[in-house]
């Protein structure tokens, strides 16, 4: 395996990693030996200065502005979460000079020497110069040694990376194969549904029950808001990014202007209540996208199938206090669902314990890569394993919730990958899940460690 990483070390995970280390760590300690900043976090026994997450941040920032360009705004910046972004990559810096040190990884002067004469910002017609070297350090107000000790510490980190992810991924070809067959096959699963609607006469509400809900909760029982909306909608036809869109409707207020310039149509929306929009939308989770706009704002870009949404609101007429008597049959017909759905779920859960099921329908042949099944739903994110049954496994050991529903699922039959197919892919793919396993590993590793050191964070001064 170490052999591979090496013979590959052009690859496009090792080129990716080397990129994150030479934008994180280049110039590393300007800010970090400036003892007099504010403090702003602490891990383990190090300190992380103002001016050190001041530097990082402005990094991240231009990174920012290379790809959004002119689009950048405040509400990009907050959506972006730059602020905890920026945090996050100092702590792991810090974390893995820890574990870099611990494992007794160092630099020789030598070694520091080779890597600093080998970098484009001091040479000039392709050789070191030490002249320059000196300049850009004035330049930037960098202190040599303080600059080469940031440095040899990003070395440190360099073969901390290239360690953990030599000996982290081990593929056989047995692995490899399976692997291949989850993203290429096919698989037919059998199924049983318990549905929540049979239950819910088997269920029942004490009065007391509501009378608690309905005074707890009275303040918040309302009639339906009615809307005024102005919507446009773009598809692959518009060759327009949404969130450019949506950036441009924030910076001005004509949104009909905005939508001919541009060849949109806006459509209007009079007087239509939450429950309607909820039928009209319903692909869409349109309550959520709407929730504490007021009137005037612009809704985020809502996305579904290959087209996004915009909303603008133009009024809200908020609803009314509901009657007693109204919105205690709500609580009711809420209550009901609510415990007829727990209900079908540990009968669901009791079945698939006891492995007592007649499966009487079967989904036809499925790609194991798939998120949604045809003529039953979208498989929910933590569920999407269930396409990986076979016969080792031939049951799903949770019942799957889509649309209400629970399913049981279990292995029916498959459809093997071509062989063929296999062979011409398998060194590619190799690749392909060596870089994707390797990712998984770091990111989990690094999350893993953060947990078992000592960090301490001052958002107050940020």
């Amino acid at each position: 395996m170490l052999k591979f990483m090496r013979k590959h070390a052009t690859s496009f995970m090792i080129k990716a990693l080397f990129a994150v280390i030479i934008i994180v760590f280049i110039f590393w300690g300007v800010g970090s030996f400036r003892e007099k900043d504010k403090v702003v976090a602490e891990v383990g026994p190090y300190k992380i200065y103002y001016t050190e997450y001041a530097e990082t941040y402005k990094r991240f920032l231009n990174m920012y502005k290379m790809i959004y360009k002119d689009n950048i705004d405040e509400n990009l910046l907050n959506s972006l979460k730059i602020k905890e972004k920026v945090m996050d990559d100092l702590i792991e810096r810090y974390v893995m000079l820890i574990i870099g040190k611990k494992m007794g990884i160092h630099v020789s002067d030598k070694e520091l020497t080779e890597h600093i004469t080998s970098l484009n910002a001091f040479k000039r017609n392709g050789k070191f110069d030490k002249k320059l070297y000196e300049e850009v350090l004035k330049r930037y107000n960098m202190d040599p040694k303080k600059f080469e000790e940031g440095e040899r510490t990003s070395i440190i980190t360099t073969k901390l990376i290239n360690i953990l992810i030599d000996n982290a991924v081990f593929l056989t070809d047995e692995d490899l194969w399976n692997a291949y067959k989850n993203e290429k096959g096919q698989v037919d699963l059998s199924y049983t549904i318990i549905d929540p609607v049979d239950f819910t006469g088997k269920v029942s509400i004490s009065e007391k029950e509501l009378e608690d809900i309905y005074e707890k909760d009275k303040a918040m029982l309302k009639g339906e808001n009615t809307y005024r909306l102005k919507y446009i909608v773009l598809d692959e036809k518009t060759k327009m990014k949404d969130d450019d869109v949506y950036l441009a409707l924030v910076k001005t207020e004509d949104f009909e202007g905005f939508a001919k310039k541009n060849g949109l149509d806006v459509i209007e929306l009079n007087g239509i209540k939450e429950s309607e929009l909820g039928k009209r939308f319903n692909n869409l989770n349109i309550k959520e996208s709407l929730k504490g706009l007021k009137k005037g704002e612009i809704s985020l870009p809502v996305r579904s199938d290959n087209k996004s949404y915009i909303f603008k609101v133009i009024d809200i007429e908020e609803g009314r206090l509901m009657d007693k008597s109204v919105a205690l049959k709500q609580i009711r017909d809420r209550l009901i669902q609510k415990k007829a759905k727990e209900y079908a779920k540990t009968i669901a859960e009791e079945k698939i314990t006891k492995k007592d099921f007649n499966p009487a329908k079967n989904t036809g042949f499925v790609a194991r890569n798939a998120t949604a099944i045809p003529k039953i739903g979208q498989i929910p994110p933590e569920h999407l394993s269930v396409l990986s049954l076979s016969q080792k496994e031939p049951i799903y050991k949770k019942p799957v919730e889509i649309e209400g529903k629970f399913y049981v699922f279990s292995y029916k039959d498959e459809k093997l990958p071509d062989k063929k197919e296999w062979e011409r892919d398998k060194e590619l793919y190799k690749r392909f899940v060596t870089s994707k396993k390797g990712e998984e590993f770091l990111k989990s590793f690094l999350d893993e460690m953060k947990k078992k050191e000592k960090i301490k964070i001052n958002w107050q001064d940020l």
